[in-house]
């Protein structure tokens, strides 16, 4: 006689399974009363100190707007306005910002460049003499200018870190 998992031995019958089952509905509450919802979980609110109101934040695009509009240096390589100082580059040579297209400029016209080479600015101040092979995926950096000190951040950017800070 062969017996499988769901034999008496384990106290699975079926009567056995009816029994408990109409035990059970006994003690449950009538469906209408049941929490057919999962278990309340408690949700984050944060304190009242640390919402911002919405004049607060109006202040603070006001304040930035009249930051950028007073603030617009002058790029040392093309003598045009930097209109967006957040995708500036620091000068090498005095650190005022300049253009970031510029800054490729100076070094496309410093670097001698091979058929498949381009340069890219690989983060960190750096940029890199980079030749694709197949297509963009797959490229060998073959030469890393560094263009800023990695210890002396240009002034005008503690500013602007100052302006866009989310932490205070």
């Amino acid at each position: 006689m062969s017996r499988d998992r769901h034999s008496r031995r384990h106290g699975n019958s079926a009567s056995h399974q009816n029994q408990n089952s109409h035990q059970n509905q006994k003690n449950r509450p009538p469906r209408h009363e049941q929490n057919t919802l999962l278990p309340h979980k408690s949700l984050f609110r944060p304190s009242k100190s640390v919402m911002v109101s919405a004049e607060q934040i109006q202040e603070e695009n006001d304040a930035i707007r009249v930051f950028k509009d007073q603030n617009k240096p002058v790029c040392p390589h093309c003598k045009q306005p930097v209109d967006d100082l957040t995708s500036a580059i620091p000068d090498k040579a005095s650190g005022e910002p300049m253009h970031f297209d510029c800054a490729l400029e100076i070094l496309s016209q410093s670097e001698s460049l091979t058929g498949s080479d381009k340069i890219v600015y690989i983060g960190q101040g750096r940029f890199g003499v980079v030749a694709f092979e197949r297509d963009q995926k797959h490229f060998t950096i073959k030469k890393v200018i560094d263009w800023e000190s990695k210890e002396a951040h240009a002034p005008w950017r503690n500013t602007l870190c100052d302006l866009y800070s989310q932490t205070k």
